[in-house]
């Protein structure tokens, strides 16, 4: 699940629960909506993940390699320690801004 806010020009991703192959789609769909809205900065929130499969890994990289695509920019902040370790061992550490903070991916966004 997901919600999203809005603080200015910058989408923040709410991810809640899991992001897997049953949830993916429905992250997918509304990211894709965004962009197609006009959203070029996105942070991701992921304080609330408790989980995320390959899957939801893939719907990460779509996220990155999109917003890229279109000269946005894209963080993650608030990964938990098993999230956190997903990323690192996946590689996905080094394609993403990491941050633990929600206001320091926020001011990474607007620099």
């Amino acid at each position: 699940m997901m919600n999203v806010e809005q603080e200015g020009e910058i989408c923040i991703i709410n991810l809640i629960g899991r992001l897997d192959g049953t949830t993916m789609g429905e992250v997918e769909q509304r990211f894709l909506e965004l962009l197609g809205q006009g959203y070029k900065q996105f942070v991701f929130d992921l304080i609330e993940l408790e989980y995320i499969s390959s899957a939801g890994l893939r719907v990460m990289l779509l996220s990155v390699k999109k917003t890229r695509a279109i000269a946005g920019k894209i963080a993650l902040c608030r990964l938990n320690a098993n999230v956190q370790e997903v990323f690192q061992i996946s590689g996905f550490s080094t394609i993403f801004e990491i941050f633990p903070a929600r206001d320091d991916a926020l001011q990474f966004i607007r620099a």
